[in-house]
């Protein structure tokens, strides 16, 4: 037990969720929180079985730093002061879960039994930990502040941590007005307060602004809330047909739209109201509550993941997509590095993806043969942007039989129509597994890759690159292995291909002129734009992936596949860093672009106008495409003669 309880008390009374209990709870936290010590190196075994003394409820970080990976060694989270993790959940989120000690840590231990009693007690903590209480419905996957971790429940998650934000306010720098309630109810204070109580029922609404008089110089008179009902009205005998006016708050709290919602929520802590009308130029403009709070810091990867598991139908899968460019955005906003928000992304894509598969099998029976769902391009890569439409396969067993074939007609359409629907357009050139050209037995495939290697052509070569960027999203594992094996094999020993494969990626060259000067597009909408992606981003990918392929390389992630080729010594130390670094600074260029397009409630696509650039940025930018120029010069020059 922790002998310095003030202290603890202190600390915990400061981070989330604590600082969502009353100081008696906190009280209780602290009398029932153990100190612990682990060395770089350690592991933790939170809820091992052998290990003595109580069950961890919650570990928080005191100081130094752990990180979370799952049963795959897969990074799931980093933790350092202040963030904490709740074990059962990260257990029932994250396959086999691991927590490592990075740096000597501090760190306390909040006895299970105690956890419960508070989480019991307090619907906030429960929430902000996304924890179950007695007897209502709650959440699987938790609640871990200082980043992000997440997955389904029976999924190992690849979510990477942007260190954006903690449970007490996902986004601390948002603003009232991004959050706030716009649709205004207001009252005359007058009115009765059966009329007050119908109007706030017709509304659905927990409070009700009451006007103020046009001489009176105030933006209003009072609020009135569900609690007011309760306390001054029923507790008291106040008769149904009073005036509103004489139960209500006069001169209520209010707050400028422009302010924090860290801003907003100390309030209402300090003041202990939970609804503050929002002010904008001297008028009410809208109403946050610490409801809408509570939803802003759960957009987040945990709480999507949490309701892409928990969604039994595409329209409810629909509801939770809609809000990942929300959250894309957000994230933009926090500097985020674009290969994490490429991951996060592409990790919610992936989840509903497999929950789209998990409703076609409820909704069709089991599969008659074992399969693999295969998703390739930027998804295999996991380095979605938003926009990015599907590119998918079904591999299957080759004990399928030709009956089996309306099953899986039936299912493919069934998913790739819901990808479709979920904000995940259908491919333009067709690549998806309802496509019954790519929705082949084993052996199919393996012949397919087999043509395309060893008897390439350059139109062939151009159409079936996209397919060598591979990867697993669900069914029968080893099926995948199998034809990724077999891919590899063949690709590293045929330099015909591999110099068809430079051909083609040297057709998406960098949008530079000879004096460096930005090469724009010259027709059609995006006329004197720059297309990121087409120019920018995907030479670098090609590269990535003809110098993999070369080696026999399994990395499919770009950042990846530029790491293993230093350590397989077919790409220089320099080269690879500059060609990250060039990554990185295009693809954030792209996002940020994106999250624009998103805020103005316009399409998202991959074009800009360097006009909008400042003078450094579009330097910067003509760097990056020099790098990329030079690196598709090594690689001509490595690549251009092959031989059987």
């Amino acid at each position: 037990m922790v002998s310095e309880t003030s202290d603890v008390q202190a600390f915990l009374a400061q981070h989330p969720p604590f600082n969502h209990l009353s100081a008696e709870h906190i009280e209780l936290a602290a009398n029932n929180t153990f100190v612990a010590f682990s060395k770089s190196g350690d592991r933790l075994g939170l809820n091992d079985e052998t290990r003595a003394g109580p069950k961890t409820g919650l570990l928080m970080v005191r100081s130094g730093s752990m990180e979370v990976r799952d049963a795959d060694g897969v990074l799931v989270d980093r933790l350092s002061s202040g963030d904490y993790l709740v074990p059962s959940v990260l257990a029932d989120s994250v396959r086999d879960p691991s927590v490592i000690v990075l740096e000597d840590s501090l760190y306390y231990e909040l006895d299970k039994q105690a956890f419960q009693t508070l989480v019991t007690a307090s619907p906030d903590m429960a929430a902000v930990c996304k924890v179950d209480r007695p007897g209502v419905t709650g959440g699987i996957t938790g609640g871990i502040s200082g980043g992000i971790s997440g997955g389904g429940a029976s999924e190992a998650a690849q979510i990477y941590s942007p260190q954006a934000g903690s449970a007490q306010a996902a986004y601390p720098d948002d603003r009232v007005r991004d959050v706030m309630s716009r649709a205004i109810v207001s009252a005359e204070p007058a009115m009765s307060i059966r009329e007050a109580a119908s109007l706030m029922k017709q509304h659905h609404i927990s409070s009700l602004l009451i006007k103020s008089s046009i001489d009176s110089g105030k933006p209003l008179a009072g609020i009135v809330t569900d609690r007011d009902f309760r306390i001054r009205v029923l507790a008291e005998g106040v008769p149904d047909d009073a005036p509103i006016a004489s139960v209500m708050t006069p001169d209520p709290q209010t707050i400028e739209a422009d302010s924090k919602i860290n801003d907003a929520q100390l309030r209402m802590m300090a003041e202990g109201i939970r609804h503050l009308p929002v002010i904008e130029h001297g008028q009410i403009v809208g109403m946050i509550s610490q409801t809408d709070i509570l939803h802003a810091n759960n957009i987040d990867p945990i709480s999507l993941i949490y309701a892409i598991n928990r969604s039994i139908s595409i329209e409810q899968l629909s509801e939770v997509a809609e809000k990942i460019p929300v959250l894309i955005a957000k994230l933009v906003s926090r500097d985020t590095r674009a290969v994490e928000i490429g991951k996060i992304l592409t990790t919610l894509s992936d989840g509903v993806t497999r929950r789209l598969i998990r409703i076609a099998e409820m909704q069709y029976g089991p599969a008659p043969c074992a399969y693999a769902w295969l998703a390739f391009g930027s998804q295999a890569r996991q380095e979605m942007a938003l926009g990015s439409d599907q590119d998918n396969a079904l591999l299957l067993a080759d004990d399928v039989l030709k009956v089996d074939g309306e099953y899986f007609r039936k299912f493919a359409e069934f998913v790739n129509d819901g990808l479709n629907f979920c904000g995940m357009p259908y491919c333009p050139g067709d690549i998806m597994a309802k496509n019954e050209k790519w929705r082949q037995p084993l052996q199919e495939w393996i012949a397919c890759f087999a043509n395309w290697i060893e008897e390439p052509s350059p139109k062939a070569v151009m159409h079936s690159s996209i397919f060598f960027d591979m990867r697993h999203i669900a069914g029968d594992q080893s099926l995948t292995a199998q034809l990724h094996e077999q891919v590899l094999h063949r690709a590293k020993k045929n330099t015909i291909f591999q110099a068809l494969m430079s051909d083609n990626a040297l057709l998406h060259s960098p949008p530079l002129g000879f004096f460096k000067t930005f090469v724009l597009e010259t027709d059609g909408d995006h006329a004197h734009m720059l297309d990121l992606k087409k120019r920018g981003t995907i030479p670098i990918v090609d590269i990535a992936r003809n110098y993999a392929l070369s080696a026999g390389l399994q990395q499919v992630n770009t950042m990846d596949r530029l790491h293993a080729m230093v350590d397989a010594q077919v790409m220089s130390d320099s080269m690879s860093r500059s060609l990250e670094d060039a990554h990185e600074f295009i693809a954030g260029i792209r996002l940020q672009a994106q999250s624009r397009q998103v805020a103005a409630g316009a399409d998202v696509d991959n074009f800009l106008d360097p006009q909008a650039l400042s003078p450094l940025v579009r330097h910067q930018l003509k760097d990056a495409f020099t790098i990329v120029r030079e690196a598709q010069a090594a690689m001509k020059a490595r690549f251009g003669g092959g031989v059987l």
